[in-house]
């Protein structure tokens, strides 16, 4: 627990959660509404612009209407405990835990991994519709739900700001590094990082879920596969086996093979007989 704190007049801090944010992060109370929400505290970089561009990617990130995407809600400048003064960003508070604490747990198994990948790809392509981008994609802006889907947050941040605090590496596309901007093959490069991360070695060699991985961390972004053939092997990777495992799923070739045996069968004794 924290000491009690109201951030803007209206949201009371309650208890700090645990993310790698780019900031302190709390489960509050909007005080006006009664609603459960997170505010987290940013801390805006001295250059004059910051503010603006973290302004214009609230905004943005505000006008966004997904069932992928966590809703943002309110952006307040007000006094830090040091005395200092803040950002907040007020944002929805969906029952969740960030992918990066369930990867360092007991990783999903490969079919859970595409199907959050499906999930926030689908997130993605909601964004990349209204004309942004994410920017910073990593597991610890994926979040998942207790019915296992997956969920995206802090849209635009890190282009605003900067990288999160004690963020992982691994997940920033070529192109970005030699500044090209950010694209949308340059959020689908993170996503397959991303996927790559948490599927570790439950990936088989050739599945759906391998060739998705593959195609979208392609170092030329020319060459990455595009979304719809991405969500097309991902939705193939999620699917549950049949009942009947491999059984089931090549019915067709035993009735095949079987049919030849009986009429091998049949010609044999047919010759027996004459």
């Amino acid at each position: 627990m924290i000491e009690s704190r109201i951030v803007g007049g209206r949201y009371l801090l309650l208890a700090e959660l645990e993310r790698r944010g780019f900031g302190p992060s709390h489960r509050a109370e909007d005080r006006i509404t009664g609603r459960t929400v997170v505010v987290t505290e940013i801390a805006v970089p001295a250059d004059g612009g910051a503010r603006e561009r973290l302004l214009a990617e609230v905004r943005a990130a505000g006008r966004l209407r997904h069932p992928g995407v966590v809703g943002v809600l309110d952006l307040i400048t007000d006094r830090a405990t040091d005395g200092g003064m803040r950002e907040y960003l007020v944002t929805e508070h969906p029952e969740t835990r960030p992918l990066s604490h369930v990867v360092d747990g007991e990783p999903p198994p490969a079919r859970r991994v595409a199907a959050i990948g499906r999930d926030v790809l689908a997130a993605l392509r909601a964004v990349h519709a209204a004309g942004g981008t994410h920017g910073g994609l990593d597991p610890d802006c994926v979040l998942l739900t207790p019915d296992g889907r997956g969920l995206v947050t802090d849209i635009g941040l890190a282009r605003a700001v900067g990288a999160r605090t004690g963020g992982r590496g691994g997940f920033t596309p070529p192109e970005r590094d030699r500044e090209r901007g950010d694209t949308p093959a340059a959020d689908l490069w993170s996503l397959g990082a991303v996927l790559h991360h948490t599927a570790g070695r439950r990936m088989t060699h050739g599945s759906p879920l391998a060739l998705a991985i593959t195609g979208l961390t392609a170092a030329d972004p020319a060459e990455r596969i595009g979304p719809d053939h991405a969500e097309a092997l991902l939705e193939r990777a999620a699917r549950p086996r049949p009942a009947g495992g491999d059984l089931g799923r090549n019915r067709w070739i035993l009735l095949v093979v079987a049919g030849l045996l009986l009429v091998a069968v049949a010609g044999m004794v047919l010759w027996a007989v004459l």
